[in-house]
């Protein structure tokens, strides 16, 4: 390995970590709003319309979640690629109290900022919060040790389109629903089981990728992730098509674009700063509502709709951090010290024991 490829050594990718900081800060300006740009345009003529919805659907926060579970599918198979022996009592142990006490913590403040905490019906807090999204990991991370032993026995050739056939099937069982609430957690969980099994895929790609040192390249992937979004976007809201029949086909051009983002970091180091925020970015996916709301209660006068927006954002990130403090590191601490050291050593993730 070149000394420019130095950064991807170990098992360590700071690109996933400015990657989730992203994604989870999309979301959060999804469930809010744009930067008010076009703020006071004159929405009365055609071409203030124009500006002013053009710029409002440039945000869709949904796949960025989708995201989310490539990287997740990812981040869970990457120590137990090749022959690692997996000890499912110290993985599980690891898995839930990393997720579960910050979702504990997470369930305390919405309660807390009066929230109705209603874990059944079609407004649940399963469905209002990003809860949803979570049930699907407990699910993948519940299944994860049967799925990596038929991965080992029957192969991706196997197992990947197996689980594509299920979620799609699923999925057109409420072919019309505009939200996951129809499908419940678990079928849920099966339509987009596949994204999920497509970011294990990449853990086992990752390190034999070939380095990409075009600028241009991995901006065009960008761009293409954006426009795979807004089109999404627009088949929900403008098509009828919901995005319940779409995510899963938009999950495979997520992991191609991670998969070039991994490729160009083994070049190009990330943003340290977005690196940083990345550890954090859990809490900020569970907390930014929350944040924003602490802005619109505070006693400050209105300055105008660029300073609201920076105000909200500023308070989002800042109570997220808090969270993060007070709640999201300890838990990881304390999974830390269920180790799995022991499992490590047997790994052989040079070269895998199976093939694809």
């Amino acid at each position: 390995m070149s000394e420019r490829e130095a950064p991807n050594q170990g098992r360590h990718f700071p690109a996933l970590d400015a990657l989730r900081f992203v994604l989870a800060f999309w979301v959060a300006v999804g469930h809010y709003d744009t930067f008010p740009l076009f703020a006071g345009v004159d929405t009365a003529t055609p071409f203030g319309r124009f500006v002013t919805h053009a710029w409002a659907s440039v945000v869709f926060g949904t796949p960025a979640v989708i995201v989310f579970f490539v990287i997740s599918g990812f981040c869970i198979h990457l120590p137990f690629r090749g022959n690692a022996k997996l000890a499912v009592g110290r993985y599980y142990a690891r898995r839930y109290t990393r997720i579960l006490i910050p979702v504990a913590g997470a369930l305390c403040v919405y309660r807390l900022v009066g929230d109705k905490l209603r874990f059944l019906g079609e407004h649940s807090i399963l469905w209002e919060s990003p809860l949803w999204s979570l049930a699907c990991e407990e699910v993948y991370y519940a299944a994860y040790p049967l799925l990596r032993l038929i991965r080992n026995r029957a192969g991706w050739k196997v197992l990947l389109p197996t689980s594509f056939a299920a979620g799609a099937a699923t999925a057109a069982t409420h072919i019309h629903s505009v939200t996951w609430h129809d499908f419940g957690p678990f079928g849920t969980a099966l339509i987009l089981l596949p994204v999920w099994l497509l970011g294990c895929l990449l853990a086992e790609q990752a390190e034999a990728l070939p380095a990409a040192d075009s600028t241009a390249r991995i901006w065009f992937w960008r761009f293409l992730i954006w426009l795979g979004c807004w089109t999404s976007e627009m088949l929900h809201f403008k098509a009828k098509i919901p995005y319940t029949q779409t995510m899963i086909w938009f999950g495979v051009l997520a992991y191609f674009w991670v998969k070039n983002e991994l490729a160009y970091s083994k070049l190009h180091e990330p943003s340290r700063y977005l690196a940083a925020a990345g550890s954090w970015s859990y809490s900020l996916y569970l907390m930014h509502a929350q944040g924003m709301g602490l802005f619109a209660r505070l006693p400050i006068p209105y300055l105008g709709y660029i300073f609201n927006w920076l105000g909200t954002m500023a308070s989002s990130l800042g109570f997220s951090y808090l969270f993060f403090l007070l709640v999201e590191r300890p838990s990881h601490r304390l999974a830390r010290k269920i180790s799995l050291k022991k499992t490590a050593r047997v790994a052989n993730v040079e070269k895998p024991a199976y093939q694809l």
